[in-house]
């Protein structure tokens, strides 16, 4: 539809109840006298993101039950005059550009059950009037610059089945009522500045909730004090803890059947014992980064997909020691994340039975010994830069899904493997810092997704080829060629094929 389209809106019919124009590439500003509709019940204009207009200040249509607006361009102010909607069920303002205050009129609109106002650059206060929706089911609040306390006491949410608050500036303690929302399904606190202790008792009164995100406040923690206390968590699938000044692995969480768990950025100290580990079994997303653990026994869970350990105090040959003979072959892991840390002795061959690996990063180590050749048909991101490997780089790249390759700064010899043609979807190769002695691989010219290459501080020599300077280089947006035995001249042909950097990036 065009901007001349909208005028049609004039002529709507004034018995006309249902409007549902979602998606519909709606251009320009809405009349006002599309919410005024005397018998409107629907309106839904959802997913049109250049249709722009205000909220009118008075005359509503007073019958109206669902208003779905999300992610459009609406401007302005929230008007008062939404007060006067007292058949309103449903309300998504989500992913405009409004601004102001949320009014507290909202408080009587004593049949709504579902509000969103989230991603509209609204600030001020909570109003205290939204927590006494006595049918609210879902109240989403978030990516806003709403500040201050929650309201001490609340007694009407007792339908309420999600509560987000995350992305805001929130500040005080956790109310003791968000603990007795029996219903609550989902709760989401995170990236405010709250405070104070969260205990195990009180989250074990949340007897339906699934999913728990209080990450990003700095001042609230978790207290382990019931970790010799067996609560249940039947229900909970996803915890994050993550920048919550934790300090000690909840054992409560063990009884769970907990599917992700992330307590990075913490104060959590120590090892991960075999017990523990274990207790995880069910997990397939774990991020422990960002800690000061030590030891690690046995690597958690058979089901993980997603392990991140990056960032810790873990020291020795704990890749060799926990992937041993009697180790389980994790078939479902997908990331394995272990950078940063203190790791050394040699990469087991055992590990290339991870058969559904797409991230492996094992950087900033001190690893030592060859690069295991399973290791090049990884499909997706190979990280193994600032490490001690030795010896020649395996020449048996035969999957054409590896994205990222990252070998520099090791003490790697010979030459390019020319396998690596092989790799035509390789976005980024860095083999800087080694000790390669070759010619330039005029091959690498016909990877055509290739944006970053470094080959910096090695020991290649003699002049480009005429192949390479005639080549497009089509997506090469960084070449480092510095620090090596290259002779002859620069082709300026090279440089204007380099249509990469010339393009302005996405």
């Amino acid at each position: 539809m065009s901007d001349v389209a909208l005028t049609s809106f004039l002529n709507l019919s004034s018995s006309l109840e249902h409007l549902s124009l979602s998606a519909c590439n709606l251009h320009g500003e809405l009349p006002t006298q599309v919410f005024q509709l005397p018998n409107l019940k629907v309106l839904d204009l959802s997913e049109n993101e250049k249709l722009t207009g205000y909220l009118p200040n008075t005359n509503w249509s007073n019958g109206l039950e669902l208003l779905d607006l999300s992610n459009c361009g609406f401007r302005g102010s929230i008007p008062a005059s939404f007060g006067n909607l007292t058949q309103i069920i449903s309300v998504d303002l989500s992913g405009n550009s409004l601004e102001g205050q949320i009014p507290a009129v909202f408080g009587n609109l004593r049949k709504l059950t579902y509000l969103s106002f989230s991603s509209c650059n609204l600030s001020g206060p909570l109003p205290i009037t939204i927590f006494n929706l006595t049918r609210i089911t879902s109240l989403d609040l978030s990516n806003n610059h709403l500040e201050g306390p929650l309201p001490n006491h609340v007694s009407e949410l007792q339908f309420l089945e999600e509560l987000r608050l995350d992305d805001n500036s929130i500040s005080g303690g956790v109310p003791s009522w968000l603990f007795d929302l029996v219903n609550l399904t989902s709760l989401d606190l995170s990236s405010n500045n709250l405070s104070g202790v969260i205990k195990p008792d009180m989250l074990s009164k949340l007897t339906s909730l699934m999913h728990l995100y209080v990450s990003s406040n700095s001042l609230l923690s978790l207290s382990t004090s019931g970790n010799d206390v067996n609560y249940s968590f039947p229900q909970l699938r996803t915890v994050n803890f993550s920048g919550c000044s934790v300090r000690q692995f909840p054992n409560f969480f063990r009884t769970s059947n907990l599917k992700a768990l992330d307590l990075s950025n913490n104060m959590i100290s120590g090892g991960i014992s075999k017990w523990e580990a274990e207790g995880w079994e069910r997990l397939k997303w774990l991020d422990l980064s960002q800690n000061f653990l030590t030891a690690l026994e046995q690597f958690p869970g058979n089901n993980m997909e997603y392990l991140n350990l990056h960032s810790n105090l873990l020291q020795g040959p704990i890749l060799s020691t926990c992937l041993n003979p009697q180790t389980p072959i994790l078939k479902e892991l997908q990331a394995f994340i272990i950078s940063e840390n203190k790791l050394t002795g040699n990469v087991p061959s055992s590990i290339c039975n991870w058969s559904s690996l797409v991230l492996l990063d094992l950087s900033g180590n001190s690893l030592s010994g060859t690069i295991p050749d399973c290791l090049e048909n990884l499909c997706g991101t190979l990280d193994l830069q600032m490490n001690n490997f030795s010896g020649k780089i395996p020449n048996s790249f035969a999957n054409n899904g590896l994205r990222r390759l990252l070998l520099n700064d090791n003490q790697l010899e010979g030459l390019v493997p020319s396998s690596l043609a092989n790799s035509t979807s390789l976005e980024l190769l860095n083999l800087g810092n080694n000790k390669l002695t070759d010619r330039f691989p005029p091959w690498l010219a016909s990877l055509s997704s290739l944006q970053v290459l470094i080959l910096r501080f090695n020991r290649f020599y003699g002049s480009l080829p005429h192949s390479v300077a005639s080549s497009n280089f089509s997506a090469l947006r960084i070449i480092d060629l510095s620090a090596n035995e290259f002779t002859g001249t620069l082709s300026t042909k090279l440089l204007r094929n380099l249509r990469g950097m010339k393009d302005k990036p996405r």
